[in-house]
C-alpha cells in the first residue's frame, strides 16, 4: 500500500520544534529585569551570560553537524531538545549567578545547537530538493511563531507568577510536547520509508552529495554567504536581547515583549512571502534586499526618541529578520548537497554565533559605558552595510545551478 508523502509531516514537526527551541532561547532578555531586581546582577553580567550562550551554541554547531552527518538528525534533535528543556527546569532553582551561566549559558546553548535551525534545516533538506527553499521557509516560520507566542507568554508568566514559574512552564513545553513528537513521528530520510525527496515517483537531479567541510572552506562562495550571515547574527541578537531594555530606557517598561511579538509576526509574513518569491527572484537578490531593509531599520532605531518609533522599527526589522536564515541555508544546501550539510552548515552557524555573542555583549557594554544604545545600534547598521556589500559578490542562483547541471551531464 502506498503511503502518503511523509515530507509534509516533517515540515509540521520541524515547525513545532523550531517554535519551542527559538521561543525558549530568545526569552533570556525578559529575565534580565527580574534577576536584577531579585539578585542585583547588572546588565553587563547578564549580557555576558547570554554571550556565553551564543559562543557555546556556535562552538557546538559543527559538533552537532558531524553528529547529524553520522547518526541522522532525528536522534540529535530529540536529545538536544530534551537537554534544552531540562536546562530551563534547572534554571527555576537558581540563586547564584554562576548557575545562570551554566544552565542558560552552557546547557541551553548545547541543546539549542542540536535542535535549532541548523539541525532542522538538514532534516528538511533531506526530504526536499526541488521545493527546498519554499519548504525551508515554511518550516522556519516556526521560529517566528515561537517568538510570537512564547515571548509574550514569558512576559505574562514573569509578571503574574514570577520568573521561576516561567522557567518551569517553558521547560515543560519542550520536554512534554517537542521531544515525543520528534522521537515518534519523524524519519531521517525519505528512503527509510521507501519514498523519494519531494514525494516524486522517480529520481530527480540534485547537486553532488559528497562535498566535505574542507571543500567548503576552500570555496569563496561559502565565505561570502557565511560572512554575510554573520552580520545577521550580530544584529539579530543585539535586538532580541536588548530591545526590551531599550524600551524601558524610553519609558515603556512593559512593551518589550509586545515589540518582539510584532517583529515575529512581521517576520512570519515575510518568511512566507520570500519562500514564494525565491524561484522568481533568486536567493541572492532577496538576501541583499533583506540586509538593506534591516540596515534601514537600524538607522531608524538609532535615532528613535520614543516608544511609538519602536513599534515602527519592529515591523521593518521583523520583515528582514528570520527570512535570512532559510535563504542562507538553501544557498549552502544547493552548493554542497545534503550529505555533509550538517558539518558545513554548522561551521557557517559558528561564525553567525561568534558575531551574535559580540552583538549581545557589546550592546550591554556600550549601554553601560555611554548611558544609551545609540553607539551599539550604529555599529549594527555599519555591520549590516558590510554584509550587503559582501553578498553582492555572490554567484547568482541560476549561474550556479546551470554549472552544476552541465557537470552532472
Amino acid at each position: 500500500m502506498q503511503h502518503s508523502f511523509m515530507g509534509n509531516r516533517v515540515i509540521l514537526i520541524t515547525f513545532i520544534t523550531l517554535m519551542g527551541a527559538f521561543g525558549l532561547n530568545l526569552t533570556a532578555g525578559q529575565f534580565f529585569a527580574p534577576l536584577n531586581i531579585t539578585y542585583g546582577w547588572d546588565l553587563t553580567t547578564l549580557s555576558l551570560a547570554v554571550s556565553l550562550n551564543m559562543i557555546t551554541w556556535g562552538i557546538f554547531q559543527p559538533i552537532m553537524g558531524k553528529l547529524i552527518d553520522k547518526f541522522g538528525p532525528k536522534c540529535v534533535i530529540a536529545s538536544s531538545a530534551a537537554l534544552m528543556g531540562i536546562a530551563f527546569l534547572l534554571s527555576a532553582t537558581i540563586t547564584e549567578v554562576w548557575q545562570f551561566f551554566i544552565y542558560y549559558g552552557v546547557f541551553t546553548a548545547i541543546g539549542f545547537a542540536g535542535c535549532g535551525s541548523m539541525a532542522n534545516s538538514v532534516l528538511v533538506s533531506r526530504w526536499f530538493v526541488k521545493k527546498r527553499a519554499k519548504m525551508l521557509s515554511r518550516s522556519s516560520m516556526g521560529m517566528n511563531i515561537g517568538q510570537l507566542l512564547l515571548l509574550p507568554l514569558t512576559g505574562y508568566l514573569i509578571a503574574n507568577t514570577g520568573f521561576r514559574s516561567a522557567f518551569v512552564v517553558l521547560g515543560m513545553i519542550i520536554v512534554i510536547v517537542v521531544v515525543p513528537l520528534v522521537l515518534f513521528t519523524v524519519k531521517n530520510n525519505p528512503e527509510d520509508v521507501g519514498q523519494l525527496p519531494d514525494g516524486d515517483s522517480k529520481a530527480i537531479f540534485s547537486p553532488p552529495q559528497n562535498a566535505k567541510l574542507s571543500e567548503a572552506l576552500r570555496s569563496g562562495q561559502f565565505w561570502i554567504a557565511s560572512l554575510g550571515f554573520a552580520s545577521c547574527g550580530f544584529t539579530l541578537y543585539l535586538v532580541t536581547m536588548h530591545l526590551p531594555n531599550f524600551a524601558v530606557d524610553l519609558g515603556g517598561d512593559t512593551s518589550g515583549g509586545k515589540l518582539l511579538g510584532i517583529a515575529a509576526l512581521a517576520s512570519a509574513v515575510s518568511m512566507f512571502v520570500t519562500g514564494q518569491l525565491t524561484r522568481n527572484f533568486g536567493k541572492k537578490k532577496l538576501l541583499i534586499i533583506l540586509y538593506i531593509i534591516r540596515l534601514i531599520a537600524f538607522i531608524w532605531l538609532a535615532i528613535s526618541p520614543g516608544i511609538w518609533q519602536l513599534y515602527v522599527f519592529s515591523i521593518i526589522y521583523g520583515v528582514s529578520s528570520m527570512p535570512i536564515i532559510p535563504l542562507v541555508t538553501g544557498i549552502i544546501g544547493d552548493r554542497f548537497g545534503k550529505n555533509a550539510m550538517g558539518s558545513i552548515l554548522g561551521f557557517s552557524w559558528l561564525l553567525h554565533q561568534i558575531f551574535a555573542a559580540l552583538g549581545v555583549f557589546l550592546g550591554g557594554y556600550l549601554r553601560t559605558v555611554s548611558g544609551d544604545y545609540s553607539y551599539a545600534f550604529g555599529m549594527g547598521g555599519l555591520i549590516l552595510a558590510i554584509g550587503a556589500v559582501i553578498t553582492f559578490f555572490m554567484e547568482n542562483d541560476n549561474v550556479y545551478l546551470q554549472t552544476k547541471t552541465i557537470k552532472a551531464q
